[in-house]
């Protein structure tokens, strides 16, 4: 942001005329805690001077705006979100998010760099400048997520990360997920961490249930936030290691009981910011976004300024944003008008000075055309029905098999279990199993690479799901009962150019079209959260309501520390290696 301050200055004196004043507004100061009448004048983007209602403006503003009486707060920032959670380009993103509050983000794009790799990131960030909302971006640290247990569509190194740290609007390396790596001695991980500290960015981390010397080692590494933290006692451990914990409220997790009774018991809350991970649309347009955990903190009792303080100054100050999250002389006039501190959509946003959204709606011009990314579908090879079998030595007879079983109804944590299943002409069958599916996944990167197993209790009942959002190298992955629906299925996604999408009968039953690198629409917050609601019903038309929605989207994450398919084969992500199909 480019800032003159002699003009600053100039309009401070009251020696030139403001572009805009708020005026009769109760202004809530995050430096102080305080709450007082207040008049907000602003020049080129910046604020020039907060006046008390008895201070005469020795020049009349260009403009004024009469607030009525009611609350002046500074624009929400999102200290850690992966947009493409969403379904959403970053454009479409802002429209959905900037109504209710929301005027910084900082995105974690390593979703679209495992499929597009760099040029994934640069579209992140030239489509994000397209939107009002200010969205920067940190260099996807763990491309693929875990090396030679999966393909995805690209791979960082350190070369590759230090391309993107010089990319405008670049400010660090995102979450480092493979925090054993750092604690181990990854040289992989150090290379790309030290190329981050070169560049003086931010080292953003993820660090779940991590705690005694290996929290330490991960801190003294450099790494300097955590949004995993589920638990009082893990809030407690890191802030006292130094590190910023970024309270959550995400469309997938929610600890907040949790998490605010560990905020109460820490006298001092300069180091919590707040961060929304991943969003879903139908989530934004009900639930909103930062205000979202504004409003669950404040529910759970937490202090309202004290929360508006996390959710404003204190993500700014994570990131060294010396002129965000506040109000105040030189800083950015990102703010917004609401009638009550409790959450609830503003009544009018501005960012830079200039109205962004008001009464829930977003003021920004429509975009530009978006480049198109529909080609990543790169999965001709899988041209029979029968290319989703699961192929067996045995002719006739039985065979045993590694069952993937899930350990609850969450259906996040899996093991291995034994069964001997039957095979006919080399092909293994359900045998009229109803809690039996396969799964199969398919690399849609270039390499005719697949896996198909076998998992119970997953609760399709009939047909096949399937998605090219697959957690974290995203290839398509699809549940199925008969190997022509996998087909159909398969076929679809790759006439979409990705997406979610049912199968019943060999008929497409519901679909959400993600032609953006299989991850996003170039649809708005409502059409994408139409298309998944309707997608919901189907989904629930054959697999049980126990089934979680988005099963298929973590069932190759081989950060989870059960067991996961890859387009490489089962892997137990625990131990980091593979397990046979077969069983001994």
């Amino acid at each position: 942001m480019k800032k003159d301050r002699r003009r600053l200055i100039a309009a401070a004196m009251g020696k030139i005329p403001c572009d805009l004043t708020v005026k009769n507004v109760q202004y809530v100061n995050v430096f102080t805690g305080e709450i007082y009448p207040a008049e907000v004048d602003v020049i080129d983007g910046f604020v020039a001077r907060v006046r008390y209602p008895e201070e005469a403006q020795e020049l009349e503003s260009k403009e004024t705006a009469d607030g009525e009486g009611h609350y002046l707060i500074p624009g929400f920032i999102d200290a850690h979100v992966h947009i493409e959670s969403s379904m959403m380009i970053p454009e479409q993103f802002g429209r959905a998010v900037v109504p209710w509050g929301t005027t910084t983000v900082c995105t974690d794009p390593h979703e679209i760099a495992n499929v597009l790799g760099i040029d994934g990131v640069k579209f992140m960030l030239e489509n994000g400048r397209k939107s009002l909302l200010r969205q920067y971006v940190l260099a996807p640290s763990c491309v693929p997520a875990v090396p030679g247990l999966e393909h995805s569509g690209a791979e960082f190194g350190e070369e590759e990360i230090g391309e993107i740290l010089d990319m405008d609007g670049v400010v660090g390396i995102a979450e480092l997920m493979d925090y054993v790596g750092v604690y181990s001695g990854s040289e992989r991980m150090y290379r790309i961490m030290e190329k981050g500290l070169e560049k003086n960015g931010f080292l953003q981390g993820h660090g779940p249930l991590l705690s005694g010397k290996e929290l330490s080692a991960y801190a003294a590494a450099g790494v300097e936030s955590d949004h995993e933290s589920e638990t009082a006692e893990e809030i407690r451990e890191k802030l006292r290691r130094g590190m910023h914990i970024n309270l959550r409220a995400s469309s997938l997790v929610n600890h907040m009981d949790q998490l605010a009774e560990g905020i109460r018991q820490i006298p001092y809350h300069d180091f919590i910011s707040v961060c929304t991970d991943d969003v879903h649309a139908g989530d934004l347009l009900a639930l909103g976004h930062v205000n979202k955990v504004v409003r669950y903190s404040i529910e759970h009792g937490m202090d309202p300024v004290d929360v508006i303080r996390m959710a404003t100054l204190n993500g700014a100050r994570e990131y060294g944003f010396k002129d965000l999250g506040a109000l105040a002389p030189g800083y950015a006039a990102d703010m917004q008008l609401v009638k009550a501190l409790d959450g609830g959509r503003p009544e009018r946003v501005w960012i830079g000075g200039k109205l962004a959204a008001e009464n829930g709606v977003y003021v920004g011009e429509t975009a530009e055309e978006t480049p198109d990314f529909s080609n990543t579908m790169n999965v001709g090879w899988m041209k029979k029905a029968s290319d989703f079998s699961l192929t067996a030595e045995t002719e006739n007879g039985t065979v045993p098999v590694n069952v993937i079983v899930p350990l609850d109804s969450t259906n996040v944590l899996r093991k291995v279990e034994r069964q001997e299943l039957p095979v006919k002409d080399h092909r293994v069958c359900l045998d009229g199993r109803e809690d039996l599916a396969f799964v199969c996944v398919c690399n849609r990167h270039g390499l005719e690479n697949r896996t198909v197993a076998v998992i119970q209790n997953f609760g399709l009942r009939e047909g096949a799901v399937g998605t090219t959002v697959s957690h974290d190298s995203h290839n398509a992955v699809i549940v199925y009962k008969k190997e022509k629906d996998a087909l159909a299925l398969l076929r679809e996604l790759e006439r979409t150019g990705g997406g979610l999408c049912v199968v019943k009968d060999g008929q497409v039953t519901g679909s959400v079209a993600l032609p953006v690198a299989g991850l996003m629409s170039l649809k708005s917050c409502r059409e994408v959260a139409g298309e998944f609601e309707q997608y919901r019903q189907a989904f629930y038309q054959v697999c049980g309501e126990s089934t979680p929605l988005l099963s298929c989207a973590i069932m190759s994450l081989t950060a989870l520390p059960g067991i996961v398919v890859t387009d490489c084969g089962l892997v137990d992500g625990g131990k980091q290696e593979f397990v046979d199909v077969f069983a001994e």
